[in-house]
């Protein structure tokens, strides 16, 4: 009987190549598909570092824009002879959102001389001073503990001595767990609070927008300030008197802190009183806050910068924040209104 033979030989050697060139085939097709992925990613990679960049450059481009504004704004008083900043200038008015390609650019300046400035704590030694008053008053209308004005005042000056019974100096915060020095110097940022005594978070986001940290010489615009600040000037001085202050403001705002304390809410106060008043109030700004959020196919840059406007009339952007969240930039005018709701019943307007 024939034997039959088994496929070997060339057919053999055929099969194993075809599977080997399959084999070949697919490991080329992985690393073809591999490679095309990464070149997506990068590419994808690039065109969000573009679009980061030209989010940027629009926060630039606004503040370029406010620069010119302020600028402007100062040249027009001068012409009319009426240096006076009040929420009826351009400036203060909110700014359409401007639309680029791609996305949309958001802007609106605030007068940091519409709030509280801090570092005047850091000139006063009497608890009693104007400008520790007024901030002790601001607390009170806000809801916070009153006696927070020592710790800070002594962060802020230059000796080492505590002030009072809520004062502190080097000696209680070298007692924490991790102990730091004070700083003797005057704030440069809000945010530096928190390393002072008594100024938990809670605190200092109930205090942010009514408060700054500026020059020692900056003084309280009365044309900008809100109800509550300026019902912080005369504990006195109900939110109800504050409020109708600011209804009976010109449409120019006041002309003169003398013209504001000629108002009624001021009939009490002796000549001394008015004087001391006069030295914490002003109807002038040289120091904004530009709150910009450029975003780019859902790409935001976010931009806090603070400007000084000198009497020549040149801007100096003397602070640049680009680490803020989108939210703070876009929603902090909500968030404010917020706040300002939540004052407590006795302080709100009747």
């Amino acid at each position: 009987m024939p034997r039959h033979r088994h496929p070997e030989g060339p057919r053999g050697a055929r099969g194993v190549a075809l599977i080997t060139v399959l084999v070949v085939v697919a490991i080329a097709t992985v690393l073809c598909v591999g490679m095309m992925r990464s070149q997506q990613l990068a590419l994808a990679h690039a065109a969000g570092l573009f679009q980061q960049d030209q989010a940027w450059l629009y926060t630039q481009g606004a503040e370029e824009f406010v620069r010119d504004l302020l600028t402007e704004d100062l040249k027009s008083d001068r012409r009319k002879s009426r240096e006076v900043d009040h929420p009826g200038e351009t400036w203060a008015k909110p700014f359409p959102p401007f639309p680029v390609e791609g996305g949309m650019v958001r802007a609106r300046l605030e007068d940091l001389q519409g709030r509280f400035n801090l570092n005047r704590l850091g000139g006063e030694t009497d608890p009693a001073a104007p400008a520790s008053t007024i901030f002790r008053q601001l607390l009170k209308n806000l809801g916070l503990p009153d006696n927070l004005g020592p710790a800070l005042a002594d962060w802020i000056d230059e000796d080492d001595d505590p002030r009072a019974l809520d004062g502190a100096e080097t000696d209680a915060y070298s007692r924490l767990p991790q102990p730091y020095r004070v700083a003797n110097q005057a704030l440069a940022d809000v945010s530096e609070l928190r390393l002072v005594q008594g100024f938990t978070p809670a605190v200092i986001a109930r205090l942010r927008p009514y408060v700054s940290a500026l020059p020692a010489e900056a003084t309280i615009n009365i044309n900008t300030a809100s109800p509550t600040l300026l019902s912080a000037l005369l504990p006195s001085l109900t939110s109800q008197a504050a409020t109708e202050l600011i209804n009976q403001r010109p449409a120019q705002g006041y002309a003169s802190v003398d013209e504001f304390l000629a108002q009624s809410a001021f009939n009490g106060l002796d000549a001394s009183e008015k004087n001391l008043l006069r030295e914490q109030v002003g109807v002038r700004s040289q120091h904004f806050l530009l709150l910009a959020d450029a975003e780019i196919a859902g790409r935001h840059s976010i931009l806090h910068a603070v400007m000084a406007r000198g009497d020549s009339g040149t801007l100096q952007v003397i602070a640049r924040d680009f680490s803020r969240k989108v939210t703070e930039a876009t929603g902090a005018e909500q968030k404010e209104n917020a706040q300002e709701a939540a004052i407590p019943d006795q302080e709100r307007p009747r």
